[in-house]
């Protein structure tokens, strides 16, 4: 699966259902759709990507990072 083949399905999962999304939460999406090896750091990649265009927003609590939908107006979509 093609990175931006990768960052469809997660796009169209965080609309759907906007959060919280963890590096775990994504495996079990990339695994769902068929991904054979979703590794942590293609996970973690993947949303800080997203992060990064507006679509998410980041939550970097003491022992756990989360990722949600930014649902501010015009925010990456």
């Amino acid at each position: 699966m093609s990175a931006r083949d990768r960052l469809a399905i997660l796009r169209r999962a965080v609309i759907e259902r906007p959060g919280p999304w963890t590096t775990s939460t994504v495996q079990a999406l990339y695994k769902a759709a068929g991904h054979a090896a979703p590794c942590r750091k293609t996970a973690r990649d993947d949303l800080a990507f997203l992060a990064r265009q507006g679509l998410l927003l980041c939550r970097d609590e003491r022992d756990c990072r989360t990722y949600w939908l930014n649902t501010w107006q015009g925010a990456g979509r």
